[in-house]
């Protein structure tokens, strides 16, 4: 039984890329075999006049070049591109020093032969093996060099055709640098199309996906506020006694069915609200309102929250603010009592305090201060996340909650034109500013002259 360890695992990225150097072993073994088929050609017309025990050796090592390519490029095929590297670079080694030492003048290819294989080891191996080919190519380079200074190359060729095959060895050796690199940019540029028809369907799936998630959650959300509506109605219609009196066991049982039927009533807008927002669905009115409405519904709904924490809050709304202001309250209020209703929560003592104001004359703000527990800085980014709650800044009340609110504040201030700021330091508490368009309702003729 063959025991394999758990921590060895290859991630998809390896995978690519050992597919990435199979292609390349296969692609600069079928050159090999292509140029070698001219070097053959040459050295059979120079080498064959001058036949020895030396010359016949080099001929056969040159010649040994294409059944090696084709073993090395199989080995790739097989699944092990490297070990098809080995066999192939060391390979060519090995012939170039032979005949280095073999040949007279061919000792003159010996260092730029050895920097080509390099380079091309860097493309067909994983960068830290590289450095074996490295290795093995100043080893045999010293070793030629030590049996050059006492032992004379076996064969002696004329200077005509030691330039011819130096020219031509060089003049190869360009064509093969140029075509290992169109090679690998062909490569390069295909997986990155590849990569990026890959991204581009895998985007189209996940919105698919985010589509159907965001139309299931709207139906099922809008199918559950039914049942809940009815849920709170009765419940309340019971503890005001419309079905006759209550004993006090039946009236507590009751206040937590309807206050936890409220609770979940409240969830379940705060998805709808963002599978809207997150459809694109989401609809903001452009209407005149009465700013103070909008003060009145934060006192209505938030305030009682901090008496019965005993937590001293406040609103203040600037003089110099219109009375009237055109968008949309629903939203704004909504913006608001997040915000107002987030403190609360999270202040176990201090204040909350409420400010409206204006901020130049395009401009206005509503700014939410509390001393509650504050927000790293490192965090300021992802508390307007959705589902994302942060629990160092949990209170010792242990607040619970879906993490909603400010993503859909976030969202509802950007849909406005608007921006949302937050500044908290540790220990002291937090602010949130939002900024919005100061747009007045247009005045309508009736109104003129009622004004005169």
């Amino acid at each position: 039984m063959k025991l394999t360890s758990p921590f060895k695992t290859q991630s998809p990225y390896e995978e690519i890329e050992t597919a990435r150097r199979g292609r390349m072993v296969i692609a600069v073994c079928n050159a090999a075999i292509l140029f070698s088929i001219p070097l053959i050609v040459l050295l059979t017309i120079v080498m064959l006049p001058q036949m020895s025990p030396a010359m016949v050796l080099a001929y056969a090592l040159c010649i040994g070049i294409m059944p090696i390519s084709f073993l090395a490029k199989r080995i790739a095929i097989s699944g092990k591109p490297d070990s098809g590297s080995y066999v192939l670079l060391v390979y060519i080694l090995l012939l170039l020093a032979i005949n280095s030492v073999v040949l007279d003048g061919i000792y003159l290819m010996l260092v730029p032969g050895y920097l080509l294989l390099i380079v091309i080891a860097g493309m067909m191996l994983p960068p830290a093996r590289g450095y074996i080919i490295a290795g093995l190519a100043s080893a045999t380079y010293l070793a030629v060099t030590i049996i050059r200074t006492y032992v004379e190359p076996s064969v002696s060729l004329p200077l005509p055709v030691i330039e011819l095959i130096v020219t031509f060895l060089g003049v190869m050796t360009f064509i093969f640098v140029v075509f290992i690199n169109q090679l690998t940019t062909k490569d390069l540029r295909k997986a990155l199309d590849n990569a990026t028809y890959d991204l581009v369907e895998m985007n189209k799936k996940l919105e698919l996906a985010s589509e159907m998630k965001s139309q299931f959650t709207a139906r099922t959300s809008h199918e559950l506020r039914t049942p809940l509506s009815a849920i709170i109605v009765f419940s309340d219609l019971a503890l005001r006694d419309a079905y006759g009196p209550l004993n006090e066991k039946l009236r507590n049982a009751l206040s937590h069915v309807s206050n936890s039927a409220r609770h979940l009533k409240r969830v379940i807008n705060d998805i709808l609200d963002l599978s809207k927002i997150e459809a694109g669905e989401i609809e903001i009115f452009d209407e005149p309102f009465e700013l103070m409405n909008l003060v009145h519904t934060v006192e209505s709904s938030c305030l009682q929250m901090a008496e019965e924490k005993n937590i001293s809050s406040s609103i203040w709304v600037s003089p110099e603010m219109p009375e009237r202001l055109s968008g949309d309250d629903d939203r704004l209020a909504q913006v608001l009592l997040n915000l107002t209703g987030n403190a609360i929560k999270f202040t176990e003592k201090g204040e909350v305090e409420v400010r409206i104001e204006p901020q130049g004359t395009s401009k206005w703000r509503m700014i939410v201060r509390d001393t509650g527990p504050g927000i790293p800085e490192d965090q300021f980014t992802a508390i307007f996340k959705a589902y994302r709650q942060l629990d160092r800044t949990a209170s010792p009340s242990k607040v619970k909650g879906t993490g909603l609110g400010l993503a859909i504040a976030y969202n509802l201030v950007q849909k406005m034109g608007g921006d949302i700021k937050v500044e908290s330091e540790l220990g002291v508490g937090s602010t949130f500013t939002v900024t919005l368009p100061l747009r007045l309702p247009e005045t309508s003729d009736e109104e003129v002259l009622k004004s005169l």
